[in-house]
């Protein structure tokens, strides 16, 4: 059976951290009898309070697995899309691996002309920032 992916680890341990913080939430929000009350309206009122947490607890638990497969299921998915595309890769001719390779290439050099670009935009507004800069302090050292 192959392993679950980190995020659905990640997820499984955050789920059963949420679970226990909601028993103690449910312990800590109990309600104490009085001492003068009558024990059958403390026995419903402990029934009520039990079956409250109960369907929290069991509201966090189905929370936990859904979100948990959810996620597994997504590495699953994302595991069999790399290895079919790694197939495909294996499998393609030397002309469709060139292709490929051109299409990347392209793909890297528009990526570079576009940071070239705002390369320059903001080299030219540093140039401006730093000359407005220059002449106000040499206005303001002739007074």
């Amino acid at each position: 059976m192959p392993q679950p992916p980190p995020a659905a680890r990640a997820a499984a341990k955050t789920a059963a951290s949420a679970a226990a913080a909601a028993t103690r939430v449910a312990a800590r929000t109990t309600p104490r009898p009085s001492p003068g009350s009558s024990s059958s309206s403390s026995t419903t009122s402990k029934t009520e309070t039990a079956q409250k947490t109960k369907r929290i607890i069991i509201t966090l638990a189905f929370a936990a697995v859904i979100s948990t497969g959810t996620i597994y299921g997504a590495g699953l998915k994302t595991q069999q899309e790399w290895k079919a595309e790694k197939q495909k890769v294996q499998e393609a001719t030397v002309d469709d691996k060139v292709a490929m390779l051109e299409r990347q290439k392209h793909d890297l050099m528009r990526q570079k002309r576009e940071i070239d670009a705002k390369l320059g935009e903001l080299r030219a507004r540093m140039r401006a920032g730093a000359e407005g800069a220059g002449a106000g302090s040499s206005a303001d050292g002739g007074r």
